[in-house]
């Protein structure tokens, strides 16, 4: 799968992507909002791991102005925060968001989402 790994922890996002390629996946790491919807306007990707509070513009405003461009790709949402998870409930769902993990995850935890939307 092409995955992009979205993230304002850049040390999260590094790691993370790194595990995804030594899984067998191609994956590339996005540090903010804006670098995430530039790498998806310039390539598809099949899916977005895309942390829900980012500087500037957050990960749910990012995914629904990808949406809005028609991009199809999977979104695994990732917060540190599960009331605000809670707060965005329907928000998710209209965004068509596969998963919602909560810090701290486990790589276990990321293989078995991605695992569902390689199969």
């Amino acid at each position: 799968m092409k995955i992009l790994v979205v993230d304002d922890n850049r040390l999260l996002a590094t790691i993370l992507a790194d595990h995804l390629i030594a899984r067998g996946h191609q994956a590339v790491a996005a540090f903010d909002g804006h670098l995430a919807e530039i790498f998806c306007d310039r390539e598809d990707y099949d899916l977005v791991v895309m942390d829900m509070i980012l500087p500037e513009v957050d990960g749910i405003d990012v995914l629904e102005r990808l949406r809005k461009k028609r991009h199809k790709c999977h979104a695994l949402v990732i917060t540190g925060f599960p009331e605000l998870r809670e707060k965005e409930t329907e928000r998710l769902a209209r965004l068509d968001v596969s998963a919602v993990l909560e810090k701290p995850f486990s790589f276990a935890d990321v293989d078995a989402v991605v695992e569902r939307f390689s199969a």
